[in-house]
């Protein structure tokens, strides 16, 4: 038995189609999706998104800056800014971002807001995770 999913970020729509399950960090934390779900609203977490095909074992990560995950008795869908496929991820330039972004955290003298800096340094390390992940499953 599987469900349909669909992930769409601001710009385009990532991914569609049937799954056996799915796992995601919700706002309560870790949630695994599968058919039969009880219907659900949570907001999601920047981090990975991990989906199980339905023809093959086969597992695909991908990232996403946070959003909403919607459950329905027939369509799981992720609506959220950003949408990254593993595949997709430059590690030289996520290391690099994230570089500069400490820097900007240690320098008292740059009128920043924290908050958006350590938030942005979160992301870039879930970024790095993806690929990690996608490493594991070479």
């Amino acid at each position: 038995m599987d469900f349909y999913l669909d992930i769409v970020s601001v710009k385009k729509r990532i991914f569609s189609g049937f799954v056996k399950k799915i796992r995601v960090s919700g706002s309560e934390g870790e949630l695994g999706i599968y058919p039969g779900h009880t219907q659900l609203l949570s907001i999601i977490k920047p981090g990975i998104v991990y989906i199980s095909h339905k023809s093959d074992k086969k597992e695909e990560c991908l990232y996403i800056s946070g959003g909403i995950l919607e459950v329905q008795p027939s369509i799981v869908s992720i609506l959220a800014d950003v949408v990254i496929r593993a595949v997709d991820l430059d590690r030289n330039r996520i290391l690099k971002t994230k570089k500069n972004a400490e820097k900007y955290i240690k320098n008292k003298d740059i009128n920043i807001n924290r908050d958006d800096i350590l938030l942005q340094i979160s992301k870039e390390i879930a970024k790095l995770r993806v690929l990690e992940m996608m490493d594991k499953f070479k």
